[in-house]
């Protein structure tokens, strides 16, 4: 079961951060887009900053036990709302002027949204089965 663990923390955080690293790349051109509060290239960087605490979690969470489901669940989070915005802002158009963001639309996929989106469900995957195996460790989960 452990080997398991290791493996899928290692899938999930393997993932986010492929997603950061696709994230801070593109962060300099989407500056571009501003609100009034943040841009799009600062929201790039906050999603890339966040995914890397997520992944650095998880790898915590192979030595620290008692924080494994815990940051699983970050990593489900982080992972299922970074594939959710990027599916939603190609399919819809998303005005967040309102509360100070930019507007964001972009329906065309080229390679680094495609690589970022795989990248953000495998590691949602991932992270759900690393999640599972850790409830089940506690008892949560009953089989």
């Amino acid at each position: 079961m452990l080997a398991l663990r290791i493996i899928t923390v290692t899938i999930a955080a393997v993932g986010l951060v492929v997603n950061a690293v696709i994230h801070v790349a593109l962060a300099g051109p989407y500056d571009a887009i501003t609100g009034t509060l943040l841009g799009q290239g600062d929201l790039f960087r906050i999603q890339a900053v966040i995914s890397i605490v997520a992944a650095a979690l998880l790898l915590v969470s192979l030595r620290v036990r008692r924080l494994a489901v815990f940051a699983a669940l970050s990593a489900v989070a982080v992972a299922a709302a970074g594939l959710a915005l990027v599916l939603v802002t190609a399919l819809v158009p998303l005005d967040l002027t309102a509360v100070g963001l930019p507007y964001l639309f972009e329906p065309i996929w080229f390679v680094d949204k495609i690589v970022s989106a795989l990248a953000q469900g495998i590691a949602l995957v991932a992270a759900s089965a690393t999640a599972a195996l850790g409830l089940r460790r506690t008892g949560a989960v009953q089989p």
